[in-house]
């Protein structure tokens, strides 16, 4: 069994279509996609088609929150008004969480037990992202069920860990190398590269191995479209993998 994960496309068309060109050469059984699909200064509605029509298993992070709610502001503000009827009902009717492969796989946006804003491997409290402990990561797995495989995305930091004999895997982001947030705590999330992220598993006679994959792909493109939607900190990141001084 070969499982490709992405998440985080945040309306970044064009590195999606270079991460599903590179996941194509692997021939996957199953892709599934871990919401914040179409919220960024980009192109919303071409990445939201594309993702429609690839028919795969798909969850709802914040962002689709966001974007269901009237009082939507932000990317989501930026993305709503771009979005065709029946892309906004597509949306709306996504679950927020998936159990793949008879329960061996749960698969969550943030966290299992505290939704879709949780960071599930991250702690944020010194303004920058590292790996917590396996304690307050056990504590997180709370609802997963008896899954061997737990997925997630939200931090846009490609990082897997073992927590008592369940492998959890964030794949990374597609689309958004780079970002300022407020909650928890003022913090900046940064991949270092402008790389699309996605990860590939398979699942074998001795467990489940992982490959991380950083796929290069037009990014000047990408930039000028956010420095068209005046996101000029987010077209920075784009370039670079790293986001402008504050």
């Amino acid at each position: 069994m070969r499982l490709a994960v992405i998440a985080d496309v945040h309306g970044n068309l064009i590195a999606l279509e270079a991460v599903l060109a590179d996941i194509a050469r692997f021939s996957p059984d199953l892709m599934v996609n871990l919401g914040d699909l179409v919220s960024g200064p980009f192109d919303p509605a071409g990445s939201a088609q594309a993702q429609m029509a690839l028919g795969c298993p798909t969850l709802a992070g914040n962002h689709e929150r966001g974007l269901t709610m009237n009082g939507a502001n932000g990317l989501d503000a930026l993305a709503r008004p771009l979005l065709s009827p029946d892309q906004l009902g597509w949306i709306a009717a996504l679950p927020a969480t998936l159990t793949l492969l008879d329960g061996a796989v749960f698969a969550c946006h943030g966290s299992p037990a505290g939704g879709d804003e949780e960071y599930l491997l991250e702690d944020m409290s010194t303004g920058r992202p590292r790996l917590d402990t396996e304690a307050a990561i056990r504590a997180r797995l709370a609802g997963s069920g008896g899954a061997e495989m737990v997925l997630c995305g939200h931090s846009h930091v490609a990082r897997m860990a073992s927590i008592g004999g369940v492998l959890v895997l964030n794949p990374g982001s597609v689309g958004m190398p780079g970002y300022r947030a407020a909650l928890p705590v003022p913090h900046v999330v940064e991949a270092g590269t402008p790389h699309a992220r996605y990860a590939l598993l398979e699942r074998g006679p001795g467990g489940w191995s992982a490959q991380f994959h950083a796929v290069p792909y037009d990014v000047e493109t990408a930039a000028r479209q956010a420095e068209r939607h005046g996101r000029p900190a987010i077209a920075h990141s784009v370039r670079t993998g790293w986001m402008p001084p504050a």
